[in-house]
């Protein structure tokens, strides 16, 4: 078993990078919601900072779990290659990988100083989004019912985080600034949920895409738009910042790319440039705010 879920681990959710993406989500928020408060409180770490960036890293490969199971069926005709329909890994091996999972976050959490409400109404989110809310009849078939009902679950997350920070530093919770630091990083968990679902016309199958829903170039000003978006959020908190251009620079750059896979894109995909952007993206976001803080 343990042989198989490293295989499958590596191919879906390599640890490291997955566990420095949670650090850099939870980094952004952090840093954002004490740069921007009244009082701007003096940052002390503490060790239940690391059990926040275990929770998200935790939830997310739950989510990545689940979707295992959601989409076997799909994936059994459409990616047969994939780890659990090929039998290189078994549905046992990641229901105990899941209960793992779920037991030490849920553990961790006891631990935590905040109150367990934010984290239940995680969990509890991440459960509906598992059962289709209770109507997976009508929302399995539309790409974009699924979107709007499954993709929510970044702000809760944010939410999660953001109650926590202000928790530590007795900050108030329902601020604009807190707001626009929660759809900052909801905007790019968004894009990311779009441009991987975007295919070439040639290289459409019956799997279900947005490029199918929206058009291939409709979709991809989608993609640009939602980006668009992003760097408003970003903006409207670090615009008085000397780097801020960097933000604009980023967006046109992934424009450039986007106008390039435009022009050819049979036999590629945005799986790689969206990510790069993202990463990219936020890590401008967080120096930006260190340096306005500190």
């Amino acid at each position: 078993m343990f042989k198989r879920l490293n295989g499958y681990i590596n191919e879906m959710y390599p640890i490291i990078p997955r566990l420095l993406i949670s650090l850099l989500m939870v980094a952004v928020q952090y840093f954002a919601v004490i740069t921007f408060a009244q009082n701007q409180p003096a940052y002390q770490f503490n060790w239940a900072d690391v059990g926040v960036v275990y929770t998200v890293f935790a939830f997310l490969f739950l989510l990545r779990i689940a979707d295992e199971f959601k989409d076997f069926e799909n994936d059994k005709i459409n990616y047969p290659e994939r780890a659990l329909p090929s039998g290189r890994v078994f549905k046992k091996d990641l229901w105990a990988l899941g209960i793992i999972l779920f037991i030490t976050m849920v553990a961790v959490n006891l631990l935590l100083p905040q109150s367990v409400l934010p984290f239940a109404l995680v969990v509890f989110y991440g459960f509906l989004m598992t059962v289709w809310f209770f109507q997976r009849d009508k929302i399995e078939p539309s790409l974009v019912l699924a979107l709007i009902s499954h993709n929510p679950v970044q702000l809760i997350l944010s939410f999660y985080v953001i109650h926590y920070v202000c928790f530590r530093y007795q900050l108030p919770i329902w601020t604009w600034q807190n707001i626009c630091v929660a759809l900052a990083l909801y905007i790019p968990a968004l894009l990311w949920e779009i441009s991987r679902k975007i295919k070439a016309p040639e290289d459409e199958n019956q799997y279900v895409t947005y490029s199918q829903v929206w058009g291939f170039e409709g979709s991809l000003r989608v993609v640009l738009a939602v980006a668009a978006v992003g760097v408003f959020f970003a903006m409207v908190l670090v615009y008085q910042q000397m780097g801020s251009f960097l933000l604009i620079l980023a967006y046109g750059v992934l424009v450039y790319f986007i106008y390039r896979y435009y022009q050819a894109p049979q036999g590629k995909h945005l799986k790689a440039l969206v990510p790069a952007y993202l990463i990219a993206h936020l890590l401008i976001f967080l120096v930006l705010i260190c340096l306005r803080y500190f």
